[in-house]
């Protein structure tokens, strides 16, 4: 059994990569191993002891905004056997030098350390220079390099960062029964009396949801009216001097907001955060989860729908693809009318066939496979130029 340390965002506050950390944790505790977390806070001297959470992981928040001795003396004390990081400009913004320094620290002493880049395509695209700047200073740290998608690694090639990168899945939750009183509660809480079209996730332009949004007359005039829209989600929350990057997600949620505001004779409920006990039920209970992004590095979102054996509607992009395979009903990428066509296809007709097909992809693409993987590619120590 192996002594893993984790950097990485952690939950709460709301964040995909804190969750999907936490579900990796679940999985490499559930293998027999032993884990501890990194992760941002502010803590006293004497507060720098690990504290268990609420499902028993063992977390140290002790990343600041400049590199401390306390992390880089929690590493030697643990003395782990391998260090993971999971690394995107987006959610670690202020701890970026405190987790470098953590990395240089680890390699120093020998320790292979994983680097996962989790929006390489979106961060590349997003920030240029300041991006590829910011990867050269990881990579100098890192002893292999892990992408969530074969375009996630292509893209880390293509900037020159790395020679090569490990393409490992990016991880979905086991399909699990959602309760008949969950399913009711959820119904009766969001007020679901027709089959539901549900979109979740932080707003951002790449995820295409204004697509949806100028579908959605087109779709009730088809159904005639006996049809709900749920889209929650807001801009992410964003610090220090990336507050800058939250400026395009803030106005294009208001964008969103704008024209949905357009909609009142349409039955659409519009909301924030959905608390995570929920997400499960709805996933489940909505008739069509839509996909409709532009661009993607891969999607947790689109892993989560395969977890609740959802019914999938996403656009026609490699990435895409490549997460959810047969488990999905495609339209063209871009096109409010194929989206409109396929939404009311999905509608009109049962789909126990997708559903089917997405418990299969999820168990094909479990974090099992993912942690395991994860594991295996650090521990084999494969130094990369």
């Amino acid at each position: 059994m192996s002594r893993i340390l984790l950097l990485s965002p952690w939950c709460p506050p709301p964040d995909g990569v804190g969750f999907h950390s936490r579900s990796l944790v679940e999985s490499w505790r559930a293998a027999g191993h032993e884990v501890l977390v990194i992760t941002s806070g502010s803590p006293e001297p004497e507060d720098s002891s690990p504290r268990a959470d609420n499902n028993g992981i063992h977390v140290l928040k002790i990343l600041g905004m400049l590199p401390r001795g306390t992390a880089a003396r929690a590493l030697h004390s643990y003395r782990p056997d391998v260090v993971i990081v999971q690394f995107t400009i987006a959610s670690q913004s202020t701890t970026l030098l405190s987790t470098l320094r953590v990395m240089n620290v680890a390699k120093r002493s020998g320790v292979p350390v994983v680097v996962a880049f989790h929006e390489p395509s979106r961060e590349l695209n997003r920030l240029g220079p300041l991006t590829r700047w910011i990867y050269r200073l990881a990579a100098r740290n890192t002893s292999t390099p892990v992408a969530y998608s074969p375009a996630g690694a292509a893209a880390l090639m293509k900037a020159g960062i790395f020679a090569s990168v490990a393409d490992v899945p990016h991880g979905s939750t086991p399909f699990r029964e959602v309760s008949l009183s969950d399913v009711a509660e959820v119904r009766d809480r969001f007020a679901i009396t027709a089959p539901l079209v549900l979109s979740l996730g932080f707003a951002h332009p790449d995820k295409g949801t204004e697509l949806l949004v100028s579908s959605i007359r087109e779709v009730d005039r088809r159904l005639k009216g006996d049809v709900q829209f749920l889209i929650a989600g807001s801009a992410r929350q964003r610090r220090g001097i990336f507050r800058l990057m939250g400026r395009t997600d803030q106005r294009f949620h208001q964008m969103l907001m704008e024209r949905i505001s357009e909609l009142s004779d349409v039955s659409i409920d519009v909301r924030g955060f959905v608390p995570e006990e929920d997400v499960a039920a709805l996933l489940y209970v909505a008739s069509a989860v839509v996909l409709p992004y532009r661009r993607a590095t891969q999607s947790g979102m689109a892993n989560l729908a395969l977890g609740a054996g959802a019914v999938i509607v996403a656009s026609d992009i490699r990435e895409l693809r490549g997460d959810l395979g047969p488990a999905a009903r495609y339209f063209r990428s871009g096109s409010v009318a194929d989206l409109s066509e396929t939404l009311e296809s999905v509608l009109k007709s049962p789909q126990d066939q997708l559903r089917s097909a997405a418990v299969a992809r999820a168990s094909e693409r479990s974090f099992d496979v993912t942690a395991e993987r994860l594991l295996d590619v650090g521990l084999v120590g494969r130094e990369v130029s």
